[in-house]
């Protein structure tokens, strides 16, 4: 029987949906691991509000603007193109104010401070980033195994090599974690949400995923070695990822227990 390592299809993701008909923060998972970072978050942009919560970042791509008043502060380079950082503009932004020289506003999140409204929307914007995330890690988990079957060791091909199959069973064990997490949000806060922008969103659940996919994708850029470290598709793919997380990763107020958890795990 061959022991060779195959990379598996994702769980329950059924047929990659098309563009445009993504139906839920679930679905984003596909797009992401087939298609890449543009494409999933343009599809993101399509099924909810970009929002962000003053003074806090998001990232998006050229075809999704953030709501009117937003200031550009950077971008990143992904493996399949450039995304766009935008910050939200600390004091609030009354509705129907001008779009930014980028294009027409998109759809803007409620901008009161504080307001539970904003708040939700925000964090349904940052379960759908969690989603992408995922299907970026399995995306980077995906290009790991294709390098390293062309490569061998002592005659043995290096994705089958013990080291190298317990980091990607890690990783796949991080990945269906996350799903659980993210599925669990969705299965038992789906009454406590709003249908044009998604359930209510648990913080230790969202940090959780957070931490699980920073650990695995780490791990799995190890895989690449010095090659991963080079601006290739690979290092940009793990910044994305890396990035993500930063902007979009933890619900407010617990970014530094996140933080702190983190530390102690990379220690």
């Amino acid at each position: 029987m061959s022991t060779d390592v195959v990379a598996t299809a994702p769980v329950g993701a059924g047929v990659l949906p098309e563009e445009g008909t993504v139906d839920g923060p679930a679905d984003l998972r596909a797009v992401a691991r087939e298609r890449g970072a543009v494409a999933a978050l343009t599809a993101l942009g399509r099924l909810l509000p970009v929002a962000a919560l003053p003074g806090e970042c998001v990232l998006l791509p050229d075809d999704v603007p953030p709501p009117g008043g937003w200031a550009r502060v950077g971008e990143v380079a992904s493996d399949v193109g450039t995304l766009r950082v935008w910050r939200a503009p600390r004091a609030a932004v009354a509705p129907g104010s001008a779009a930014p020289a980028a294009g027409e506003p998109g759809p803007a999140a409620p901008a009161t401070d504080g307001g539970a409204a904003a708040r939700a929307a925000d964090a349904a914007w940052r379960v759908g980033v969690a989603w992408v995330r995922t299907g970026l890690c399995e995306r980077l988990t995906d290009r790991a195994v294709e390098r390293l079957r062309g490569r061998t060791v002592g005659g043995t091909a290096t994705v089958n090599l013990p080291p190298v199959r317990l980091v990607l069973a890690d990783a796949a064990l991080a990945h269906l974690e996350a799903q659980a997490l993210l599925g669990g949000v969705a299965a038992g806060d789906a009454a406590a949400g709003s249908p044009d922008r998604g359930p209510a969103v648990s913080g230790t659940s969202l940090a959780r995923v957070t931490a699980v996919l920073d650990r695995s994708s780490r791990a799995v850029h190890n895989l690449f070695g010095a090659s991963g470290y080079v601006d290739g598709d690979a290092a940009r793919l793990a910044r994305t990822i890396d990035l993500l997380g930063h902007a979009s990763g933890t619900l407010p107020g617990l970014v530094a227990e996140t933080s702190h958890r983190r530390e102690g795990q990379d220690a």
